[in-house]
Parts: structure tokens; sequence; C-alpha cells
């Protein structure tokens, strides 16, 4: 007998989409039978008319650096985000530089989160010999600015080349925050002497910024035989030159956030602050361009960026405002609804950019990613005809502010459950389990 089964959904495997029923034993995927296959287990979910996706990856988290991680891991489990992969900085909490601080965040995520937690390590360029110990700890990746991020500090190229060959061996991925610093700053600089605002933002940093950028990453990545993932892509132009770099044998992953997808750089405008985030919200035919990259599978990863600052922080003037809003809840109904609804995104496609890539890029596949007999059973379930309008009141944000971008925006698929490795956490808008979480290493750590 079966723990649990999940009946007559259409299951988003691999390779197809199809009516089936999943079945589950000890919070492991442990069959793949035909739909109504009527096999006895001690719950049976009903989900005809329903999308089972596998749990959604958010590569790029920050819910620590406005609020914590059970706050953070109930807006996860809202939007059918399983795995939660959390950026080493914080807002309140010492940044994951050593074992010290990875142990202390891995103790609070196992005793306080409703989701799965992997963690960012953090990595200075004066300690890159740090990234051994925090690889030895389950460390799933390493942040780096190539630009400036207040007391983090950014790295040359020379620095990255250090880094690079701590992580060679273990094949333990580099994500990288690539702009290109003295444009960012002379640009911004210019423009607010001149008195622009958020109309300006987007040239304040613009898209040759991010290509140059990311043209020395890939260049030195490429060189040096090591993995690398370029965050947050705004442009397509970003995305071509990553793939010039592939072509040459570049393991290159390429990630990019919903806000690039859902808005454009009319809605900086319309929201000032609450909208602004480095890179800039491009415009509409960029925005487009974008989502062709998404199509083609030249982008790999989705990632939310999310980072829920409360009014105070936002208020205090568009250029002094910290970038960064909330939306990781909106990964998967975001993009069902822009993607699958409206561009004709297949079901399969949209899994692997939300799920599966980012499970290998970030070396937890042997657990996650996939709806696959053998890896841990996490469930995204989705009911594809409800129509409903964001609302930050009806979220698990800390800050709910209804200034954001994505407020009353109209959406078409809905989460409506979601499941770690079995065990329900969320259902039609209520948290069913607050601590079903645990910290999950990368293979190449422990």
């Amino acid at each position: 007998m079966f723990d649990a089964v999940f009946q007559n959904a259409c299951v988003v495997l691999p390779d197809a989409a199809d009516p089936a029923d999943v079945a589950v034993r000890d919070g492991k995927i442990a069959a793949i039978l035909p739909a109504g296959s009527g096999a006895a287990a001690q719950k049976s979910y009903e989900l005809r008319g329903k999308i089972l996706f596998p749990g959604v990856i958010d590569s790029h988290a920050h819910v620590t650096y406005c609020g914590d991680i059970a706050s953070g891991s109930y807006t996860a489990a809202s939007g059918g985000v399983t795995t939660l992969i959390e950026m080493p900085t914080s807002g309140w909490m010492p940044y994951v530089m050593d074992a010290g601080v990875f142990s202390k965040r891995v103790a609070e995520i196992n005793s306080t989160s409703a989701v799965d937690f992997a963690l960012w390590g953090g990595i200075s360029p004066q300690a890159p010999e740090k990234a051994q110990e925090l690889i030895a700890c389950g460390a799933a990746a390493f942040k780096v600015f190539l630009s400036d991020a207040g007391d983090y500090r950014f790295f040359t190229d020379e620095d990255l080349l250090k880094l690079f060959a701590q992580v060679k061996e273990s094949g333990t991925l580099v994500g990288v925050h690539a702009e290109t610093e003295c444009i960012c700053a002379a640009r911004t600089a210019a423009l607010r002497a001149a008195g622009c605002g958020p109309q300006a933002h987007s040239d304040s940093r613009p898209v040759v910024s991010e290509v140059l950028a990311v043209s020395r990453l890939c260049a030195a990545a490429l060189h040096e035989g090591v993995r690398v993932h370029v965050c947050h892509i705004s442009a397509p132009e970003v995305v071509e030159t990553v793939e010039m770099f592939r072509r040459r044998g570049g393991r290159i992953f390429a990630e990019t956030c919903p806000h690039y997808l859902l808005l454009t750089d009319e809605d900086v405008i319309r929201c000032g602050a609450y909208a602004k985030c480095a890179p800039p919200i491009r415009s509409h035919a960029l925005v487009e361009g974008l989502w062709e990259k998404v199509l083609s599978g030249e982008i790999d990863i989705i990632g939310s960026d999310h980072a829920a600052y409360p009014e105070t922080q936002k208020e205090k003037g568009f250029w002094q405002a910290p970038g960064g809003f909330p939306g990781l809840d909106l990964i998967l109904p975001g993009l069902y609804s822009e993607g699958v609804r409206k561009r004709g995104m297949s079901l399969c496609r949209l899994a692997e950019i939300t799920s599966a890539n980012a499970a290998k890029a970030f070396q937890l596949d042997s657990r996650k990613g996939s709806i696959k007999v053998g890896l841990d059973a996490d469930f995204a379930v989705l009911d594809p005809n409800a129509e409903w309008e964001f609302s930050a009141a009806d979220t698990f944000y800390n800050n709910k502010s209804a200034k954001y971008p994505y407020e009353g925006k109209r959406l078409i698929g809905k989460v409506i459950r979601t499941f770690v490795r079995g065990r329900e956490v969320f259902r039609d808008g209520t948290l069913t389990d607050k601590n079903a979480g645990d910290f999950v290493p990368a293979r190449a750590g422990v």
C-alpha cells in the first residue's frame, strides 16, 4: 500500500503532460500509474481537471533580507514553491560567509520553514579559500557581484579567477550579478544630477552594461572550465551573449525573473521605487524579446529575486530607495498565465524552467526537479481555469503594501495545493503544515 496517491491529474513529466496517477511512499515518488489506477493508499487526492507540476525551485530568493525564513516559506508554499535557494545576504542576520553562520541558518530552516531550502554561500574577494569550507557544508552556489553592492564587496576579474580555482573541482556554481560598475555609476550620477526620476531608470543601468559584464564573466568561465549562472537577465541581447559562449563550450546557465517578463518600464514610471530593481525592468519590445528567449529554450531558469521591502524603505525617494520587490509566489501562476495561456508555451517547458533546470544547475537533482520515481514527492497543484486578481493583502508577505507593481494584476491559473516530500503544506489559501521544511545540501557538499 502507498502512503498517498494523486489521482487523475494532468501530470507534467519531463517529456509529456498527460492524465496519470502518482503514488508516494516515505516522501518519495514510488510509482507513476495510468489515470484511475485504483492503487491502494492511506490517502487519495482526486485532482481531475487540475495540473500536477513538480514543485517549483526558486533559484534566487532573498526572504531574510526584509523578512524571516518562516514568512518567506509560507509565501513560497502559497505559490507552489517547494524549495527555496536563499541568498547569503540578509537585512538582519549575518551573511553566510563561513561554516558557523551556515550552520545557524540551517538550524533555523529546520525549525521554522514550511518548505525545503538550499543555501547560496557568500564569498569575499579577500578570502576565496572560504569556498571550500562552505562547499563542505553543502552550499549550492556562490554569489558574486560585478557591480557595487554596498557592504558586500564586488569582484574584479582577477578576484573571479581566484574563486574559479576554488570551485572547479567540485563543480559548484558561481552565480553572478552581471552589470558593469563604471557604466552604472556614471550614468546614474548624471541622471540624478539632471533631476530625472523613474523614467530614466533603464538608461541609468543600460543593457550594454549587462552585455559587457556577461562577456567578461563568460570568457573567464570558459577559459577556466567552471560552471557559472548569470543572474536576473533583463534583455534578449544578454542571452545572445551567453549563447555565443555556450557555442564555444561554456557551461553557463541563464536566469531571468518574473518581473522581466510580466512587467515593463511603464510599470516603473507608474510605481516608482516600488518597481525598482537592478538590472531595471525594460521596454515592452525588450520584454517580448526576452519571452522569445524563454520559449526557444535559451533561458534556463526562472528565479524570483524576491525582496519584500517595507514602505519606509521604498519612500526614501527613487534613487535612494533599495532595489527589489516581492514576487516568489507568482513564478508558477505568472508564467502559466502569460507563458502557457497567452504565448503557447508547453507545460513541460514551464516545468523545466521552474524546476528541472534549477535542480541540475544547483546540484539538487538527485532529489529534486522532476516527477520521476525515486525523487522527492514535491508537487504544485494548479487549477488551470481559475481567474483571479493579485492582492498583497491576500499573501503571506511580511510587508503587504498595495503599492508594489503586481497589485491588481489579473491572472489565469492558480496554485491551490502544495506538497513537500508528500506532506501537504498549503491548500486553498491556508497553510496546512508550517514545519515541513528541511535543509537540502547540494550533492557536491555533504
